[in-house]
């Protein structure tokens, strides 16, 4: 006897269901990641403010921070969010974006964005107010630190490593003062956000005897605002 087939519809669901869902590890993986995510916010970012749009957040975040400091920004890409920082401040305010323009310099592990990843084939068009400087933040951050006197006040970090955003604050060090309010762009909501720019920022927080409050974060992705309340005595 001729086995009776499904429905069209039944068929392709089933097949669907199990093919995209029921064998997608990268789904389970972002899935987890979230809960992980909604679990640490709830524990420590209680009094944190939700923005809905990544203008929001930023706007926020310059109204938080000293406007006679520096603005930096690390990791430009494209220049859409330097360019949005630039418009939030006075056209005198010089903000300053940090990029090889060349991609991620290594694979982003735990993610599926690899080495090149975010390459620029011409460095963007930026406001009158932007200044960039290329090259690896290794490279070129100690010499911009020597020929700059004044505090961090506002910093945008969009570098997604954990490596990145360490050398960013190990050279950020001293800059970094209570009432500097720092962006990150890929906090935690994806499946390695611990080992990555929310790990750099607990490891230096721990060594300097940093406390911070977090200002607040965005409802979707992995941005997340804070500011510098006390750290131990600069040497």
């Amino acid at each position: 006897m001729k086995k009776k087939q499904r429905p069209w519809g039944e068929r392709f669901f089933r097949r669907f269901f199990y093919k995209y869902y029921s064998q997608n590890l990268l789904y389970e993986l972002q899935v987890r990641a979230r809960n992980e995510a909604v679990d640490y916010i709830q524990e420590n970012m209680s009094d944190a403010m939700i923005w809905e749009t990544q203008i929001d957040i930023m706007r926020h975040g310059i109204s938080s921070s000293d406007i006679n400091g520096l603005f930096l920004e690390f990791g430009v890409a494209t220049g859409k969010s330097i360019n949005l920082i630039s418009s939030l401040v006075s056209k005198n305010v010089e903000v300053f974006g940090f990029d090889t323009f060349q991609g991620l310099p290594q694979n982003w592990s735990g993610h599926l964005a690899g080495k090149g990843q975010f390459a620029q084939k011409k460095i963007p068009k930026t406001n009158k107010n932007v200044t960039l400087i290329v090259g690896l933040f290794e490279d070129v951050l100690p010499k911009f630190i020597l020929n700059n006197d004044k505090d961090a006040s506002f910093i945008h970090i969009d570098c997604d490593l954990y490596a990145s955003t360490k050398t960013i604050l190990d050279n950020l060090d001293k800059k970094i003062k209570p009432g500097t309010v720092i962006l990150f762009d890929e906090y935690f909501n994806y499946p390695s956000w611990k080992k990555h720019e929310f790990k750099a920022w607990q490891e230096f927080c721990l060594n300097k005897k940093i406390t911070y409050r977090y200002l607040g974060y965005t409802s979707v992705g992995g941005t997340v605002l804070l500011q510098v309340k006390k750290r131990s005595v600069i040497k």
